[in-house]
């Protein structure tokens, strides 16, 4: 009788565990196919990005984020969840989830860059230079964050600042011409009209075959009453570019100071050749005409 109560006893223990095991197993395979398909909703996902259907790639990726909520990797499905929604044109959204996106790795300098890039096309200063100011904190060697947080104190005119920024980015890159270009447009911006022209000296001796140097030359010194030098650098910049109309307008400008009428309508006839609307530059046919 003992042992006959003692093998029920097994009996019940026995698949007792069985029904424990089988459900760990079921937990198990769960877990698994939870993965998986979290992955492979990834995967698509990125498809639809290379493809350009950011609508379907954006859905994708909420379903991803809602597939497991606490995945490590859900910083990068917010981050393209934002590239999706920025291609689409919903700045808001994009911005908030970069901000998701953010709170999966604070120190993600590449993510808060993006995010700083979408405060800029909403006009929003402040919360740019923000950003860049924490990627500097994490990476102080970040040339792309040195060079637009150059330029947002530049345009807060806090010019002292900007131009530390440039001289920190051209002691990291020598040969950066974007920034010395930069550099002395701020110059030029600041009132500091010999700096910005012998900034300019040195980018056009290095490089004479570029003509936005000249252009820009020729506007600092068309500001310092040096006309017939910014008419020689103009003539310069169009023999390098002939086909860029705000070079012929510019040149236009410059005739017209010197009273030289039916030259600058030939100019603005080449601007408006070169692809420029004609009606935006009828005040300054009508100034070409008036005697």
């Amino acid at each position: 009788m003992f042992c006959h109560a003692k093998a029920l006893s097994s009996q019940r223990l026995l698949k007792k565990s069985m029904r424990i095991f089988a459900a760990l197993i079921m937990i198990l395979i769960s877990s698994a196919l939870m993965a998986q398909s979290y992955n492979e909703l990834f995967i698509e996902g990125e498809k639809l990005l290379k493809a350009n259907d950011y609508s379907k790639a954006a859905q994708l990726f909420k379903q991803v984020i809602e597939r497991d909520s606490t995945n490590k990797f859900n910083e990068y499905a917010y981050s393209n969840l934002a590239f999706a929604q920025w291609q689409l044109g919903e700045g808001d959204s994009a911005i908030e989830s970069y901000t998701k996106a953010l709170a999966y790795n604070p120190e993600s300098a590449q993510i808060m860059q993006q995010r700083a890039r979408l405060y800029l096309e909403q006009e929003n200063v402040d919360s740019a230079l923000a950003d860049y100011n924490t990627v500097l904190s994490i990476e102080p060697r970040n040339s792309h964050a040195l060079f637009m947080r150059a330029y947002l104190y530049g345009e807060k005119k806090e010019y002292n600042k900007a131009y530390a920024d440039y001289n920190a980015l051209l002691a990291i890159e020598p040969a950066n011409n974007d920034a010395r270009l930069s550099l002395a447009l701020l110059y030029h911006r600041a009132g500091r009209l010999n700096d910005a022209l012998m900034l300019l000296g040195l980018l056009i001796d290095g490089n004479p075959q570029n003509a936005e140097y000249y252009y820009a030359r020729s506007n600092v010194e068309r500001e310092e009453k040096l006309t017939a030098l910014a008419i020689m650098d103009i003539e310069k910049a169009i023999e390098l570019a002939p086909k860029n109309a705000q070079y012929h307008i510019a040149h236009a400008q410059l005739l017209l100071t010197q009273g030289q009428k039916r030259a600058a309508r030939a100019a603005l006839d080449r601007a408006v050749a070169a692809g420029h609307l004609r009606a935006a530059l009828s005040k300054m046919y009508e100034e070409c005409s008036t005697k």
